[in-house]
């Protein structure tokens, strides 16, 4: 007979007395059905997944391919343009260090050029000045004919000057600085003609023999061809040449222009020389050294001379 135990389970007596309770009546595995349900749709879901990818990559190596193929024709354009370009750059760096020799070459070409047409230039300043000085002697020894013609004085070169030579027995009295009266007037006479050539300058020399000079006045003969020499520039001034244009020097025996061991070469030697000094566009220009150096001592002396009128002022 059947009973309930405690639980309320109901148990049924069995042979040997075996009371132990009857298992409970089994149910429908949803559960698992639904979690097969799942894993076929994610089976399924994922096997579309990974058809729709392999589809996918398929296409785009397809597409990649594609776009290979179509790029290859430009890599191979691109490395010939590159390969043109590098050729050009080099053409190009190859031609700038010609046109630098070219340029170097042309101003080289052109300082030359330039040199010789100063060189020219100043040839041809110096031709001009020459001619005018050979114009200049032409003239003065044309204006000196009568005195020359007369033994008055003697026009001749010396050392590449024009010189006018005046012998002392015509202008001065035996060992004596003062002119005679035929002196003065010959002298008057020469300032009179040279002084139509102001923008030359002139160097007044007195010269001598070598006889021991005696004179209490004068301490020997160096001194007394300088005296002489003054004496002759002072009569030039007045026959009308400028101050600024004449230089008076002395040479006394120092320079003779015959022999002293007669009374002929003496007489020649004892003379006043007026020589008719270069322009300085008639010399061979200096060092460019020494020319500046010149202008600037030339300015000093004028700032100078400026600043002593500023004082007296």
């Amino acid at each position: 007979m059947a009973k309930n135990d405690d639980s309320g389970q109901t148990v049924v007596p069995r042979k040997g007395h075996d009371l132990r309770p009857s298992p409970p009546p089994r149910r429908f595995p949803f559960r698992l059905l639904l979690w097969a349900i799942l894993m076929t749709g994610a089976a399924g879901a994922g096997g579309y997944f990974a058809w729709n990818f392999r589809e996918k990559a398929v296409k785009l190596e397809a597409d990649n391919k594609t776009c290979m193929e179509k790029l290859a024709p430009s890599e191979a354009l691109a490395s010939a343009k590159a390969a043109e370009l590098n050729t050009c750059t080099t053409d190009l760096a190859a031609t700038k260090t010609k046109q630098q020799e070219i340029d170097t070459q042309l101003e080289q070409v052109s300082k030359n050029l330039n040199a010789t047409q100063d060189e020219l230039t100043a040839l041809r300043a110096q031709r001009a000045e020459t001619e005018k000085r050979i114009a200049s002697i032409e003239k003065i020894m044309g204006e000196f004919a009568k005195m020359i013609d007369t033994g008055e004085l003697t026009v001749t070169s010396r050392r590449g000057n024009l010189v006018v030579q005046l012998p002392s027995e015509v202008l001065f009295p035996s060992a004596s600085a003062e002119l005679s009266r035929k002196g003065e007037i010959a002298v008057l006479q020469v300032g009179g003609i040279l002084k139509q050539f102001g923008d030359r300058r002139f160097l007044v020399v007195g010269h001598t023999d070598d006889q021991k000079l005696k004179s209490v006045e004068y301490k020997d003969n160096w001194e007394l061809s300088v005296a002489r020499a003054l004496t002759v520039t002072r009569y030039l001034v007045e026959g009308g040449m400028k101050e600024e244009n004449l230089i008076a020097a002395g040479s006394g025996q120092n320079d003779p222009i015959a022999d002293n061991k007669n009374n002929e070469g003496r007489a020649k030697n004892r003379r006043i020389e007026i020589a008719l000094l270069p322009a300085l566009s008639e010399l061979p220009p200096l060092p460019k050294s020494l020319q500046d150096a010149g202008e600037a001592a030339e300015k000093a002396a004028k700032d100078d001379e400026k600043k002593d009128k500023d004082k007296d002022k």
